[in-house]
């Protein structure tokens, strides 16, 4: 999907936005957007805070979800690579070039990697042309100039390596890896941890990085953008004279295939000892993930719903907390969403010998949501805390060219358009306009789906599954609320 360059001359991104009609949204006038003959897209932005600075940020549409058995870990290590690795600057040397110009590692010069992209940032405090002429250049390497020679390669490996040792050694970071692994069955996202394994570490040759780069670094595979106090056109040209001759190297990779929960789980339960450890608990729902090929007004509007539906659903779990004799300490609702699925789960504090009950009572007050849907007061009182948060991201919102470069790139890969905190505020208005608490139901129907209820419990005394399973199944701990 492409950046749309009809209309004004800041266009409006059509292809790109949340819908086609203007009279529902409308975009960010302050934004440009593009698309260059390559396939590269971009967005540039006039932004005078902090004034003199430049955001610049590279996104590449691949991750770790998309790396074959035997590359796993290469978007990560080329991320690395990335800062040392470079055709125009000399090895080692890219923090002295870059020191003088008052850019400092991991402040204002980092780069992440996740399931789906790998993300480069480069914040500059001026707008001296030659000083941005340095940072495109490191940009443009990044994106057709790595080179992978065998012994930066090598160091890589030990750095990730070690990495990966020391996670393995942190014992809560090691339960959680536990927990995901009960969670996520055999999911292609769960097998895909973009530090990779021993193995496909050392299977990692600067010839199989070499072919992984060429597949998936490509203009049309990427994002630029760029924020800063410099007029439009002059960011517009800088992007264009960067990136302009960027050219596919060969075919591009294949997506690996996003194939959501299948297989039949109902309710289970994992129960691990961890003396060590105060006792915690999840209640998890694994469903297919959102419909990326959908209308981006009706992805926006599944968003708004997710959003009312796990307001009022917590506020009822809040209600029990509030009890004298309630059997947990916490218990909070989140989501992820990720390329093969959707999991939504509650992380529970139980009180100490409490995890059945607290495990049993959470999960009763979910199935008697889903059964009965929620009040008309609660679709109210929910969609008045929604749009407060809504409303309140026009106060909160940070004028940084950082934060809105990264903004503005999070949303063109997963091609978005980016809405300014008041043209928000209206969209919800508009969009949830009718909704009844029919609407919620069925929404949540939806999101709490598939796999589940899935309970991994850490306790730090021996507990039997098949009692944490009872108790998820039955209303034995059924509650009416607050006492």
């Amino acid at each position: 999907m492409a950046f749309s360059l009809a209309g004004a001359a800041y266009a409006q991104p059509a292809a790109v936005g949340l819908a086609a009609d203007p009279n529902l949204l409308r975009w960010d006038p302050s934004i440009r957007y593009g698309v260059l003959p390559n396939g590269l897209r971009y967005a540039v932005q006039h932004n005078a805070l902090p004034k003199g600075g430049v955001a610049l940020r590279l996104g590449i549409g691949v991750g770790s979800f998309d790396e074959a058995d035997d590359e796993r870990g290469a978007a990560h290590m080329i991320e690395h690579l990335a800062f040392d690795g470079a055709r125009s600057f000399p090895e080692h040397q890219l923090d002295l070039i870059f020191a003088p110009l008052h850019v400092a590692w991991a402040r204002d010069r980092t780069a992440t990697s996740d399931l789906k992209a790998t993300i480069y940032q480069l914040d500059l405090p001026s707008t001296d042309a030659s000083e941005l002429s340095i940072a495109t250049k490191w940009l443009s390497d990044v994106a057709e100039g790595l080179a992978f020679a065998d012994a930066a390669v090598a160091r890589e490996r030990a750095a990730m390596e070690s990495e990966r040792r020391g996670r393995a050694a942190d014992t809560l970071r090691a339960l959680r890896a536990k927990m995901d692994a009960f969670e996520d069955g055999d999911l292609r996202s769960a097998a895909r941890l973009p530090i990779g394994t021993p193995e496909s570490l050392a299977a990692l040759t600067p010839a199989r990085l070499q072919s992984f780069y060429d597949r998936w670094y490509r203009p049309d595979n990427a994002v630029v953008v760029m924020v800063g106090d410099l007029p439009i056109d002059v960011l517009e040209q800088k992007v264009k004279a960067t990136f302009g001759d960027w050219a596919p190297r060969g075919p591009a990779g294949v997506r690996a295939p996003r194939t959501p929960p299948t297989s039949s789980r109902s309710a289970e339960a994992l129960v691990l000892t961890e003396a060590s450890l105060p006792a915690i608990a999840g209640i998890c729902r694994v469903a297919a993930p959102d419909d990326v090929s959908a209308a981006p007004d009706q992805r926006l509007h599944a968003l708004l719903l997710r959003g009312l539906w796990e307001a009022i659903l917590q506020a009822r779990i809040n209600t029990l907390k509030s009890r004298k004799d309630a059997p947990f300490i916490e218990a909070t609702l989140n989501d992820e969403v990720r390329p093969d699925s959707l999991k939504t789960c509650f992380g529970v504090i139980p009180q100490p010998g409490q995890e059945v009950r607290a495990v049993g009572m959470i999960e009763a007050e979910i199935r008697r949501f889903a059964a009965e849907g929620p009040t008309e007061e609660e679709t109210d009182a929910g969609l008045e805390q929604v749009r407060a948060s809504v409303r309140g991201a026009i106060a909160s919102t940070s004028h940084d060219s950082r934060d809105q470069a990264a903004e503005i790139l999070t949303r063109g890969l997963d091609n978005l358009a980016r809405l300014t905190p008041r043209e928000g505020l209206r969209a919800f208005d508009i969009l949830m306009e009718d909704t009844r608490p029919a609407t919620v139901r069925a929404a949540f129907a939806r999101d709490w789906s598939g796999w589940g209820p899935l309970a991994p419990v850490s306790s730090p005394k021996a507990l039997a599954q098949e009692t944490v399973r009872t108790a998820m199944t039955s209303d034995e701990y059924k509650s009416t609320g607050a006492k």
